[in-house]
């Protein structure tokens, strides 16, 4: 019999990773096994005893076998030992290294979300990277770790970029590595005024924008996020995707996700990275001054342009198929484990 399954997502479950790493996936396996699956926002038990329920965002209850969950705060023991008592198995999902953040680096994590107190105790764990399985299992994660990338939607994200003088990205400040910011500042900010750019930054935040740290208001777009599939609505008319990554130990867990995106819609990049990951991305620049101002300068010529647009949206929808493929296979896999155990 096929299972049920229920992804607890953090957040809207259009958004970011909820995206990526719940939605894609609950629809993709009820549409190719056959699985039952639901993206829930919140709890629907009140009892005391039973299995648990949950409710999706359009107010349907579902009560499944399998709970996976996207980092949550409300989550304690107590459920999950519920959960246990019912036949149901609990799954972590994870796609940060939250161990690492430079908040609290040197020092033990603050656990200010409870996160620690019932993650090493779940059945099991879906990453989305080999770095983040070894780095659990290096830190003592006693459950079966599997590794399930992420899945990304090119053809959900198909846009008709066009050749422009507006550089741009998706970018959410509040909890980036400072070293990531300080790399926009220094590398992208100059070229601003020196190849008359404008720079359109979806994500801003209050006490979260490029203005806040001193960027010319005049050569900027903000706005505010938007959920995954408006995303080619809200990056129009920018015709360089910019990233910036700097070489912390937080980001060694990152996935390439700003890359895939932006590619997904034709935008050709300017990747400024060192992370394994980035190594095939087409638009890999130095991370330097010099590096990725020949790359911006190389893309205003408009027949270049065009060819490296084409170059982008063959690699993301490449990636994404690679990437379908071995998050299903985790999948069936983990379905796997779990019975055997």
């Amino acid at each position: 019999m096929n299972p049920v399954v229920a992804y607890l997502a953090a957040r809207e479950p259009l958004m970011g990773g909820e995206y990526y790493r719940a939605t894609r996936p609950a629809a993709l396996l009820n549409r190719n096994f056959g699985w039952g699956t639901a993206v829930c926002d919140r709890m629907a038990t009140e009892d005391e005893t039973g299995p648990l329920s949950f409710i999706t965002p359009n107010e349907m209850v579902v009560t499944p076998d399998l709970i996976v969950l996207r980092p949550i705060r409300e989550w304690t023991q107590a459920w999950t030992d519920r959960a246990h008592a019912n036949g149901q198995r609990v799954v972590a999902d994870l796609d940060d290294d939250y161990w690492a953040h430079q908040d609290w680096e040197g020092e033990t994590r603050p656990n200010d979300d409870g996160y620690d107190d019932w993650f090493w105790n779940v059945d099991a764990v879906l990453v989305s990277t080999k770095y983040l399985k070894k780095r659990l299992q290096a830190m003592g994660h006693k459950s079966p770790i599997l590794v399930a990338p992420n899945l990304y939607d090119p053809y959900g994200l198909d846009a008709d970029p066009y050749p422009s003088h507006t550089i741009g990205t998706r970018l959410w400040l509040s909890g980036r590595m400072e070293g990531d910011l300080v790399m926009y500042d220094e590398l992208v900010r100059p070229l601003l005024e020196e190849y008359d750019l404008g720079f359109c930054h979806v994500g801003a935040e209050d006490g979260h924008r490029f203005t806040d740290r001193g960027w010319d208001e005049k050569r900027l777009i903000q706005t505010g996020s938007v959920p995954i599939p408006l995303l080619p609505r809200a990056l129009e008319g920018v015709s360089m995707g910019m990233i910036c990554m700097s070489d912390h130990p937080y980001n060694l867990a990152k996935t390439e996700t700003h890359a895939v995106e932006l590619a997904s819609m034709g935008i050709p990049l300017v990747a400024a990275s060192k992370h394994a990951l980035y190594k095939n991305v087409p638009g890999l620049v130095d991370s330097s001054r010099e590096g990725v101002g020949k790359r911006v300068e190389a893309l205003l010529n408009p027949i270049y342009w065009r060819s490296e647009s084409a170059t982008a949206r063959a690699w993301a929808r490449r990636l994404a198929i690679k990437n379908e493929n071995l998050h299903l296979s985790a999948l069936t896999a983990l379905l796997d484990v779990l019975r055997s155990s």
